[in-house]
């Protein structure tokens, strides 16, 4: 694909990646404070909604009033489960073959673009912690070069990193159940929601006219 600056789109792209996993990082932060006293005076439906409608917005929650501190989610404030954070980034990096399924009038953008984007996300701090994420960049660009049906993005690497490396996280808990089941559902539409920003993000870096030439 063409880019007005190719550079400019590649770390463009890296940042919003990166941002990406910072707000899923934090909201899985905040929404497990609901389940400290706010429980039934946060709407869920409402948490939903503001973090999917500000997927880069890192502390969008605290529209509602909820806060990161160690009475509301001291359990998530230790060293292992900071790792979540270049986790999720690292989860989110190794799908950036899936934006080779926005073509402009040049084509898709091409394998080297890519890898490029891959490889500006991994210098900003990604990392797959205890190989937590059994997902690769070569796998999911191997599956988007044959056409063939990707696996969803879930919460199962999460879960998975949780019960073997958080134990405070991993007892059986109202508050711990919540969180888990929370997760099923957030990172499935959080990624549907940050793989729709990052093609208008390419839109914008494109020197195409994409007025009636997307393929998606």
């Amino acid at each position: 694909m063409d880019f007005i600056n190719e550079a400019a789109a590649v770390n463009g792209l890296a940042d919003e990646i990166v941002k990406g996993g910072v707000c899923l990082f934090n909201a899985v932060k905040y929404i497990y404070s609901i389940a400290e006293e706010s429980f039934y005076t946060v709407s869920i439906k409402d948490a939903f909604k503001i973090v999917l409608n500000n997927i880069t917005d890192t502390d969008s929650l605290t529209a509602l009033g909820l806060r990161i501190d160690e009475e509301s989610c001291g359990e998530m404030l230790g060293e292992e489960y900071e790792k979540v954070l270049p986790l999720m980034v690292y989860s989110l990096a190794v799908r950036i073959p899936v934006l080779k399924n926005l073509r402009g009038a040049s084509g898709p953008m091409t394998d080297d673009q890519l890898y490029k984007v891959y490889n500006a996300v991994m210098a900003k701090g990604a990392e797959n912690y205890k190989d937590a994420v059994t997902e690769s960049f070569m796998e999911i660009k191997y599956l988007v070069r044959k056409g063939k049906r990707l696996p969803p993005y879930n919460a199962d690497w999460f879960k998975t990193y949780i019960y073997t490396s958080v134990p405070a996280l991993s007892e059986i808990t109202n508050k711990n159940m919540f969180l888990l089941g929370f997760a099923d559902v957030l990172f499935a539409m959080f990624y549907s929601c940050l793989e729709e920003a990052l093609f208008e993000k390419i839109k914008e870096y494109s020197a195409d006219d994409f007025g009636e030439s997307i393929e998606i």
